[in-house]
């Protein structure tokens, strides 16, 4: 049913990557994987696809491949580069990208663009370039910039893009609608019932009853290595830290003491609090003549509800919090009136307030004997972490210098401990009974983005209180295990290989002769080796989508056969064919059913609007002249999957 079954848009990568330009300047700066320059890991600055008159350099492939890719191992951690480029991802990337320029080039071609105040718009509204006021900073937008090693130029293009895009292809797609009745045999689908017999000839009937040679086994595991494959793993070498180390270092005078308590006089002297409840009024004479009801015996929350408002209790508050919160003309008056009144109205920013003092409370002022402790152990506080941010920076400044991780924790008397070789998610293959916790789950994300070459890095455990200080010790590339150590599974494999080869005459022959049930039970009767019962079922569309994919493969089939038809499909895992045959259709009445033809409807107008973006999109790409280099992209691929590293 048009672009729905595209088996693209079906995978995980597909979606993952149809999303990327929507937020890709936003992602890049706000998850920092995105970079800039004329190389990327070896890769010289060239075209790797041409598009009205504008270049997609490797360097800009590389990168947003790689910041793609990275998103998408957030959800899925045992992913790496080579099975993100198996399954089409960079492919996927790189066509994005394409479109992206198609569409800008093809709005020059009908007048259509983004301005400079548009593209200003867009950055101003990036929150990773918003300061504490939550307005643009400049200099957090520079700085982002410099730290990515991203130009202002390439950032406002991507973005230009990415608005021209939006012009052309929300209109294309926009409102798009199926009429009932082209949407009623599709909803008609979901009522259809299905029955039939299922068949199964089972590999291991035809399995050689000789071992494998350790060379036939070897070339089986050489063209079978993607379903051995074990996927890159890491070995870390590290050392941790809690910040307790330092306390002994850590010394407060009575004269800080002292300072600290005469600094903050205020807080621990006497005062007094009030319990107030408020009203906030646009006028002087409504709050005049609000105040006056309440004075004249009136509640507050009888006076707030005949101007049509709700008094909010502010709780107890001092006047220099008062100050704060509303206007020192506020608190003066608050201040100035007895308990159980109502203040006289006074103005803040927000306007005139009504304030009725509910009760008084006097505070005792507080001695510095009193206070010594808090006071103590908060100067302690800033100076630990004083000491702790000075020791990192100096960490960090001995790595960038060049120290080895040895030397760091020689000097600074830390143990070194190894991990076992470990999976990106933390497993560790060798080790069943390894669990990654504590500073495993600081260091295996950065771990894992990591580049071979790479120093001592240093993370933080718990916050301000553990460090971890790691390096990559060794990097085992993803790949099958030699053959001695899965040899029993491999010749299992081999041998249900075999047999399925074999099997398949057998099922074929089945399948050929049986148009009926009659038919299918005779022939698996009369087979040559004794099979297994045959499986009848009967069911339905609505029960298959109940199942959310955990629908057996050969149920499956029966909905894409015609009836009266026999088909042979291969078992999981090699184990055999199943021979399906599909004796009889019950169709659907979906105009008996208004609520589901009109879901069906909306469905397929989703599904509509995407063809036409596609479709848009395809005849752009013509329009633009679009041309790529394979020799460049194959180049990228073998870079970013380590396959130059192999070689």
């Amino acid at each position: 049913m048009i672009s729905f079954f595209r088996s693209f848009f079906q995978s995980k990568i597909g979606l993952a990557i149809s999303f990327i330009f929507l937020a890709l300047i936003a992602v890049a700066f706000a998850a920092s994987d995105v970079t800039g320059g004329a190389t990327f890991g070896g890769v010289s600055s060239e075209s790797v696809a041409e598009i009205g008159g504008d270049e997609i350099s490797t360097a800009e492939l590389s990168s947003t491949a790689t910041n793609a890719f990275n998103q998408f191992r957030q959800q899925s951690p045992e992913m790496d580069m080579a099975a993100f480029d198996a399954q089409g991802g960079i492919d996927s990337v790189l066509e994005q990208m394409i479109g992206s320029y198609a569409a800008a080039a093809f709005g020059d071609i009908i007048g259509l663009g983004a301005s400079k105040r548009l593209v200003d718009s867009e950055i101003s509204g990036i929150q990773a370039f918003k300061g504490a006021d939550g307005r643009f900073d400049e200099t957090l937008f520079r700085n982002a910039l410099a730290q990515q090693g991203l130009t202002e130029a390439r950032v406002r293009g991507d973005i230009a893009r990415g608005l021209v895009s939006d012009q052309l292809m929300v209109p294309a797609s926009f409102g798009a609608k199926m009429s009932a009745q082209m949407a009623l045999p599709y909803a008609g689908l979901i009522l259809e019932g299905r029955e039939g017999e299922i068949a199964f000839v089972p590999s291991a009937a035809f399995a050689p009853k000789t071992a494998p040679t350790d060379a036939q086994l070897q070339t089986f595991l050489t063209r079978n290595a993607a379903r051995y494959r074990i996927p890159e793993r890491r070995v870390l070498r590290y050392a941790t830290f809690i910040t307790d180390r330092f306390r002994d270092q850590i010394k407060v005078s009575d004269a800080e003491i002292a300072a600290l308590y005469k600094q903050r006089s205020a807080e621990f002297s006497a005062t007094e609090k009030r319990d107030l409840e408020q009203l906030i009024v646009p006028t002087e004479a409504a709050a005049k003549a609000i105040a006056a009801k309440i004075n004249g015996g009136a509640t507050m929350a009888a006076a707030a509800r005949e101007a049509g408002l709700e008094p909010v209790d502010l709780g107890l508050l001092s006047k220099a919090e008062l100050t704060r919160a509303a206007s020192p003309a506020v608190a003066n008056a608050v201040f100035a009136a007895s308990s159980g009144t109502v203040a006289a109205p006074a103005r803040s920013a927000l306007g005139w307030h009504v304030v009725r003092i509910d009760s008084i409370t006097a505070i005792a002022g507080r001695s510095l004997a009193q206070v010594r402790a808090t006071l103590e152990n908060e100067i302690a506080q800033d100076k630990l972490r004083k000491t702790v941010s000075d020791f990192t920076a100096d960490l960090e400044d001995r790595i960038a210098d060049g120290a080895s991780l040895a030397d760091i924790a020689r000097d600074e008397n830390l143990t070194l401990e190894t991990s076992p070789e470990l999976l990106a998610n933390g497993q560790a293959p060798g080790s069943p009974d390894f669990v990654p916790v504590g500073a495993y789950q600081a260091m295996l994300p950065v771990a894992f983005g990591l580049e071979e070459d790479a120093g001592p890095q240093l993370v933080e455990v718990q916050q301000g209180k553990e460090y971890a200080i790691f390096e990559v010790r060794d990097i085992k590339r993803a790949a099958p295990p030699p053959l001695a150590g899965i040899r029993d599974r491999v010749a299992q494999d081999w041998a249900l290989a075999q047999g399925l080869t074999a099997g398949k005459s057998l099922a074929d022959s089945i399948a050929k002769s049986s148009r009926t049930s009659a038919e299918l039970a005779k022939a698996v009767a009369g087979a040559k080796v004794p099979l297994p019962g045959i499986e009848k079922i009967a069911t339905n569309r609505q029960t298959i989508m109940q199942q959310q994919g955990r629908v057996p493969p050969p149920v499956a089939l029966m909905f894409s056969m015609a009836e009266g038809t026999t088909k042979v499909l291969e078992g999981p895992n090699r184990t055999g064919w199943f021979v399906v045959h599909l004796a009889k259709i019950n169709r659907g009445d979906a105009s008996k059913v208004p609520e589901l033809l009109q879901v069906t409807r909306t469905q397929l107008g989703e599904v509509l609007a995407d063809e036409y973006s596609q479709q848009l999109m395809t005849a752009m790409k013509a329009a633009t002249n679009v041309k790529r280099n394979p020799a460049a992209i194959k180049r990228v691929k073998d870079q970013l999957t380590g396959r130059t590293r192999e070689n």
